[in-house]
């Protein structure tokens, strides 16, 4: 069952002004939903024209090479995998299992399908009096938002980089795309998949080793591309993990149910887990290698892109927990738009030894994918996933919340330029990255009102809002703008240069100060040129001054030269 394509119930719009904490269920009266008549590499949607765009026809339908590539459109992948399912005695299934629920008095200690060991007292996810009070309209959010430094902007916007060129792996090493961060390619997912292939080819054409190209034609290879490279001036080795872009790692993405987490007090999404225990074998080599060449001094980073980046935090952990890496050797994980997929995630954080910050999750404003599992869920859907896997019954997000999955580490918003997309109702206006964290002096209202604040801001807009809006759609709709990696590039460079910007005018308002304090004849402050006039000027020469008197004009020497020197220009080229 997919939760992003629910169309029997919703919750409400809410006010721009005001928020709150947990959102209240409402039904759909008479929404479109997505069409569930989908065969196999057909998907439909709805049709209508918005904003001079033209959306995919309802009536219409979308060939599968249409939706693959970085630009697909993901909420299409969703549908389509969705449609390869294999649903047979589905319903005969379903109503046995709904049966047996109804017949079971709550308790599923003794249920052979709830394989879930972790504790019923989630601190990540646990729900608090408080929190049903607790309301946030634009100016509450906005004192819950710290900017982040013009450093750590700089190094995300080299981590989104990065996994921009995740996408196109084969250009890397021909266009020599790294350089500009002066790092050095190392080898890809692509490579280690073409010497099997070469391998696999080279045993079968021996008639005495098929068994062994059978087994090698069986290895399991990862969901998401990945590639590898170096800063060999730090010593940092980069693991860029790719988002989905192929049905397997959909089908990874849509295999939700929780399963816990490397016999440790957290449960992670199954799928992704699957896949995260794939990605992590095939850079084990890697990983090993690095750390013998460069001993203690060695670092390494993970980050990725969607469900790029919940791979890259998943085998982060799984290195540090099956004891391959030392804890001061692994960066912080950072990603872009990732779905969160685990619960109970900070409480391991703090199990393992690691802060809050070691997971830095970017969140573009509007952007669903983040939403996916983290949002409100209806009650009466969360009553049909257990009923249909008992491994939702005692699933404390699920129970507490009605999500799948709690944010966890480091929460951070990035806004874009209006222009890109329109400004969040709960974010200042232009553009920003935040870290989304009370400044509460009790560490425990602190925790309640970051809680409660990612919860309004995961909610708003609600996955189901974003999907019943027909304009989301296409290859220029607001599920692909707000979700694509490269619209976080983009973002994340403008905020920069605005940070730059501003740096630049107080360094100028700065200089200006400094040559009026300079300015001083007898203690008694110059007055500015228009001001005094002559006096200024005879004032100046009369005391042997007229060295203060250069340094206070050549600013606007300066600029006069400038203006000229573009008059002049401009005159050339009429």
């Amino acid at each position: 069952m997919d939760p992003l394509c629910l169309t029997a119930t919703t919750v409400p719009i809410t006010s721009p002004t005001t928020t709150r904490a947990i959102l209240p269920e409402n039904p759909i009266t008479g929404a479109r939903g997505f069409s569930s008549r989908l065969k196999y590499t057909y998907t439909s949607l709805i049709t209508r024209s918005c904003n001079r765009h033209e959306v995919v026809a309802v009536d219409d339908t979308v060939p599968e090479d249409e939706i693959e590539g970085q630009n697909g459109n993901w909420v299409l992948r969703v549908l389509q995998v969705r449609s390869l399912w294999k649903t047979e005695d589905s319903n005969n299934n379903n109503n046995n299992r709904i049966q047996e629920l109804n017949e079971e008095d709550g308790n599923c200690e003794n249920d052979d399908d709830n394989q879930i060991l972790i504790d019923q007292e989630c601190d990540t996810c646990k729900v608090d009096d408080d929190n049903d009070t607790m309301e946030f309209d634009k100016d509450s959010f906005s004192k819950l938002l710290l900017t982040v430094s013009l450093d750590e902007a700089r190094l995300y916007a080299k981590m989104a980089y990065l996994g921009s060129l995740s996408y196109t792996i084969p250009k890397i090493k021909l266009g020599n795309l790294l350089k500009r961060h002066k790092l050095v390619f190392i080898t890809s997912s692509l490579e280690k998949k073409a010497k099997k292939e070469k391998a696999s080819e080279k045993v079968q054409h021996d008639p005495a080793d098929m068994d062994g190209g059978n087994d090698l034609n069986s290895l399991y290879s990862s969901p998401c591309e990945w590639y590898i490279c170096d800063d060999n001036e730090s010593n940092t080795r980069y693991f860029v993990i790719q988002g989905s872009e192929s049905i397997a790692s959909w089908q990874a993405n849509l295999l939700f149910e929780p399963i816990q987490f490397e016999a440790m007090d957290a449960i992670v999404h199954r799928g992704i887990y699957e896949a995260a225990k794939v990605v992590y074998e095939e850079m084990l080599p890697y990983i090993q290698d690095h750390l013998r060449r460069h001993g203690n001094e060695a670092t390494i980073r993970l980050t990725g892109h969607s469900l790029g980046g919940s791979l890259s935090l998943l085998v982060n952990l799984m290195l540090l927990i099956r004891g391959q890496v030392h804890v001061s050797s692994l960066l912080p994980v950072i990603t872009f738009g990732a779905p969160w997929v685990m619960c109970g995630g900070d409480r391991l954080l703090q199990s393992l030894g690691l802060p809050r910050n070691h997971l830095q999750g970017i969140t573009m404003h509007r952007d669903i994918v983040p939403r996916a599992f983290s949002c409100n869920y209806p009650t009466r859907v969360a009553h049909l996933l257990k009923v249909v896997n008992g491994n939702f019954r005692n699933h404390p997000c699920l129970n507490n919340q009605n999500i799948l999955y709690a944010p966890m580490g480091e929460f951070l918003i990035l806004q874009p330029d209006a222009k890109l997309s329109p400004s969040h109702n709960l974010l200042p206006q232009g553009s920003g990255l935040y870290i989304l964290r009370s400044q509460a002096s009790d560490p425990n209202l602190a925790n309640k009102q970051t809680r409660a604040a990612q919860s309004v801001f995961l909610n708003t807009p609600h996955p189901l809002e974003i999907l019943t809006d027909r304009c989301a759609y296409g290859s220029e709709g607001a599920i692909l703008r707000d979700h694509d990696v490269d619209t976080y590039l983009i973002s994340i460079r403008k905020v920069i240069s605005q940070e730059l910007n501003r740096v630049r005018r107080m360094r100028r308002q700065k200089r200006r100060q400094l040559w009026w304090h300079m300015v001083v004849v007898n203690g008694t402050q110059v007055k500015l040129l228009l001001d005094g006039g002559r006096e200024w000027w005879r004032m100046a020469v009369a005391t042997g001054n007229m060295h203060f008197l250069v340094v206070a004009l050549a600013p606007f020497a300066r600029v006069w030269i400038i203006k000229a020197c573009n008059w002049i220009r401009f005159r050339l080229c009429m």
